[in-house]
């Protein structure tokens, strides 16, 4: 039996040949942390990427934010081209509930999803907007970590290029479901710069 397809909606299309020029500062390109008025920009391309309408996923977008500010236990990304939002990434702290199994995944900085605009993908945003994340985690920890599904494979191949290894198939994430069925949890050592 054929694995299932992935998703075009959910996973970036994987061609690891179509390489595009990067872009850079140079260009206009900033990664900063999320702002209020960013957000409406963030939905769009949450729906556009996941389906849905572009107010549930503000709504969720809101949240995100203000526990982000409240917490200080998350992050939230936008990579901005010209004060155009082509993309975000988020990253956060995770700690198994009280009864998780005995496979839970640990607790730790991890990486959220990254969302790029298709039409400025394959231009370097994803590994800019992973590369200042791990920035930002490892001025709080010396590990962190990122859960894909095992279809995700242009995902993959964006964290093998940063560090990062496999850990484990075999691990529980509440609240997560992987498409396909495979989830891999990844992990990589980090030291400070600078």
């Amino acid at each position: 039996m054929a694995a299932p397809e992935p998703n075009p909606a959910l996973f970036a299309e994987y061609a690891p040949h179509d390489r595009r020029p990067p872009l850079g500062s140079s260009d206009g390109l900033e990664i900063r942390v999320a702002e209020p008025g960013d957000l409406p920009h963030l939905a769009r391309l949450t729906a556009l990427r996941q389906g849905g309408s572009v107010e549930t996923h503000l709504a969720q977008q809101e949240k995100a934010l203000r526990e982000m500010r409240e917490k200080g236990n998350s992050l939230v990304l936008v990579a901005a081209l010209r004060d155009q939002i082509v993309g975000y990434a988020k990253a956060g702290w995770f700690e198994p509930p009280p009864g998780a199994p005995p496979n839970a995944a640990p607790a730790g900085w991890y990486l959220g999803g990254v969302i790029v605009d298709p039409e400025f993908r394959r231009r370097g945003i994803g590994s800019l907007l992973t590369r200042s994340r791990l920035d930002w985690i490892a001025e709080r920890s010396s590990r962190a970590y990122y859960i894909a599904s095992a279809l995700n494979q242009a995902s993959i191949d964006l964290h093998d290029r940063m560090g990062f290894v496999e850990v484990t198939r075999d691990f529980h994430f509440p609240g997560t479901r992987f498409t396909g069925g495979v989830g891999i949890l990844f992990e990589i050592l980090l030291q400070k710069r600078g």
